[in-house]
């Protein structure tokens, strides 16, 4: 810890009063022995206390104080594991003994010990108020994207920037977005920090407070903030503001496909297709190997009526899957993520629905079109022909959850994700449903598993979303 052990006993916030009892009925006997050890330990003399606390545990053994002393100097002197051990014999005399437990806990945090959680939980049963505590299991929690355990420790970790930023993140991953907003709010009021401004706006805009999130854009001018500031434009009926936002933003990142397809997609809204047509183009000539960029050309031509150069985009975007991944289907799944679904649609039924992942991609289009019925019978055919594809069982299940048929839905879902243990939709949709059916135990189980999942995933499920809050902190 680096700070003595007697300060390092001061310093420490809200311990109850039966744990400094305890404290002091452990040490009353050998104060002077503990005093004389405390004092080598400052001095940096920890061989010395090491020697000292073994003299003294020869003639008292399994005394929690000396043990943690123990640790202390064992620690200083540069051997942690050494010194876990004698802290975790300390806590086998005295299980409750804080100065040991909170010892053991830095030790088992500091190494990402498995049971620094434990350690720390039992520090915050004996001391609800401890901040230090607190903290440590917050960071753990959100480490592992719980943030729904996070949440609660860090409301009695202090107000530190930190602690402010992870809170924020915290409500916006839940979907609390006024609460977020508050957060990043009192953040800015410390210091001006731009991903903390970026978070605030879209916080406020996925509230559906467009004004909030426009004000909150105020003197930031990287692309995500210029495409945030066009949506929140359009939103207010500003369409305008919003086409010269993403005008001027496309001239200063000419090779952001995103701000270009935003712009010609808001052409297409407008009815201008011609001008979405020439934006595309020009995005096309910035980027030529963009696949993404080809598709939404050849659908713009399409629109405009020239069918025939339509087609030759999509060709040339199908060519380009050895290097981009993308071949006819990839090229309708572009277009799903680019919110043309219908296009998308239109593209699959030209091709045989014999091929089951054909099949499958035209069903997720339909979902999102709410063409439940086709959907669904696209999906049994294919699970009809690939009993194991956990795609079609999971989207099937899902679909039928929100048609209202939840016993239906179930056991598709839980099929799916045996086929697929990482299906973190089924299993999320599973835990609603379980619910619904008054099976609270497996309801719970579930949650768990849906928890465990988030911690194992290396970034978040964002495929929906066109914005991402930014995770650079606000003490960075």
């Amino acid at each position: 810890m680096g700070v003595p052990v007697r300060e390092r006993f001061k310093s420490e916030r809200g311990l109850r009063s039966s744990c400094l009892v305890f404290f002091l009925m452990a040490v009353a006997p050998v104060f002077a022995g503990v005093a004389a050890i405390q004092d080598l330990i400052r001095g940096g003399r920890y061989a010395d206390a090491v020697a000292a606390c073994d003299a003294e545990l020869k003639r008292a053994p399994g005394n929690a104080a000396y043990l943690t002393l123990r640790g202390f100097a064992l620690r200083g002197a540069g051997d942690p594991a050494s010194a876990l051990q004698s802290l975790r014999s300390a806590l086998q005399s005295a299980p409750g003994y804080v100065p040991a437990l909170q010892a053991a806990a830095q030790l088992e945090f500091e190494s990402k010990d498995a049971r620094a959680r434990a350690t720390l939980e039992t520090i915050v049963r004996l001391d609800p108020l401890n901040e230090t505590a607190r903290g440590m299991l917050a960071e753990l929690e959100f480490t592992d994207g719980d943030c729904a355990r996070a949440l609660p420790h860090l409301a009695k970790a202090g107000k530190s920037p930190l602690n402010r930023w992870r809170q924020g993140v915290c409500f916006f991953n839940l979907e609390r977005w006024r609460e977020a907003a508050a957060e990043f709010s009192a953040l800015l009021q410390l210091r001006e920090h731009a991903p903390t401004r970026f978070n605030l706006a879209l916080s406020h805009w996925r509230a559906g407070d467009a004004a909030a999130a426009l004000d909150s854009l105020r003197d930031l001018d990287d692309a995500d903030a210029a495409s945030l500031r066009a949506a929140a434009l359009r939103a207010g009926k500003d369409v305008p503001k919003a086409l010269a936002v993403l005008q001027e933003a496309v001239g200063r990142y000419p090779k952001d496909e995103r701000l270009l397809v935003e712009l010609a997609l808001l052409c297409l809204d407008q009815n201008a297709v011609e001008l979405g047509v020439k934006v595309l183009e020009a995005g096309v000539v910035n980027n030529p190997e963009s696949p993404r960029l080809r598709t939404a050309l050849g659908v713009f031509r399409v629109r405009a009526g020239d069918t025939g150069q339509g087609e030759s985009d999509f060709e040339q975007a199908r060519k380009m899957a050895p290097a981009s991944g993308l071949g006819q289907v990839a090229t309708a799944s572009t277009l799903m993520q680019m919110g043309m679904a219908g296009e998308a649609a239109k593209l699959l039924r030209q091709m045989p629905m014999e091929d089951p992942m054909v099949a499958l991609t035209l069903a997720r289009a339909l979902h999102q079109l709410g063409e439940w019925v086709e959907a669904r019978n696209l999906l049994a055919r294919v699970i009809a022909k690939e009993p194991s594809n956990a795609a079609a069982r999971s989207l099937l299940g899902r679909a039928l959850a929100q048609n209202g048929e939840t016993r239906a839905a179930v056991p598709q879902l839980e099929t799916a994700l045996r086929l697929d243990a990482a299906d973190r939709a089924a299993a999320y949709q599973l835990v609603t449903l379980y619910k619904k059916l008054g099976r609270p135990a497996d309801a719970a189980r579930m949650a768990a598993r849906v928890r465990n999942l988030l911690a194992n995933e290396k970034a978040a499920d964002l495929e929906a979303q066109r914005y991402q809050l930014s995770l650079t902190p606000a003490n960075d």
